[in-house]
């Protein structure tokens, strides 16, 4: 009987052994091809390539620096998730950046800009304005693709609080210069107004008068055929007596 007892015993522990490294086989294997799930889920959708779309501060490639950062951002499939952001306060000129999925290895980063329509000293700083009047940058460097107003300095700033709250005037002739400037003609170096509100362009050793804020569409349209004449001469070329009706213009050589 007690025989019998222990054969049954030594075959329990024998099934039981055998299930325990059938078992842990299993579980091997498992974590074996959940690994190998996991490799190929990270080289098969490991980013190859980068598009951008809507930045015109930043090359493609600082965007894509700017954007995808961090391990699991070199994943086209983790990246939207993990990199898209809705607010980018801590990066000049980026109000929001969105990663998306194009297919495997490849994403779509879309920038939303802050739109600057110039900007004015302060202190040491260049400080970015829109066309509310709005503080939205500030920076040592002068990012030469908006147009700097010389001679506007203002008493404070604050960013995200308006700039000139006691010169309107001045807002709603820089709002006007820059959507006509970015339309007709080239970029001056800078755009001076003076205590009279007359306006004075800088284009090296061209200066332009457009004299005060009325007919600016009519000055900057002879403006925008002119210019390109008068290079390689020194002077002032004077708008200021332009109107609808009248068009007398002269050049006063230096």
């Amino acid at each position: 009987m007690r025989d019998s007892m222990q054969r049954m015993r030594n075959r329990t522990y024998y099934y039981a052994g055998k299930e325990n490294k059938k078992s842990h086989k299993i579980r091997i294997m498992v974590l074996l091809a959940a690994l190998g799930a996991l490799l190929w889920f990270w080289f098969f959708f490991k980013i190859q390539e980068v598009e951008v779309t809507g930045s015109t501060h930043y090359s493609e490639e600082q965007i894509e620096k700017i954007a995808l950062r961090g391990p699991l951002a070199e994943n086209s499939v983790l990246a939207p998730l993990l990199c898209s952001r809705e607010h980018t306060e801590e990066i000049s000129f980026i109000d929001a950046m969105e990663v998306s999925y194009v297919k495997p290895g490849s994403v779509l980063i879309s920038v939303k800009e802050k739109q600057a329509i110039g900007c004015v000293r302060y202190l040491d700083c260049f400080v970015y304005f829109d066309r509310e009047g709005t503080a939205i940058e500030s920076s040592v460097e002068q990012d030469k693709k908006v147009l700097y107003f010389a001679g506007m300095e203002p008493e404070s700033m604050c960013l995200d609080q308006p700039l000139f709250e006691k010169k309107e005037s001045f807002l709603s002739t820089a709002v006007s210069l820059s959507q006509m400037i970015q339309k007709n003609v080239q970029k001056p170096d800078s755009i001076q107004l003076d205590e009279k509100s007359k306006i004075i362009l800088s284009y090296g050793d061209i200066q332009v008068n457009l004299g005060k804020d009325q007919y600016l569409d009519d000055k900057i349209e002879r403006m925008a055929v002119i210019l390109p004449l008068l290079e390689g001469r020194q002077g002032t070329l004077h708008l200021e007596n332009v109107t609808s009706e009248r068009k007398t213009i002269t050049f006063e050589k230096k």
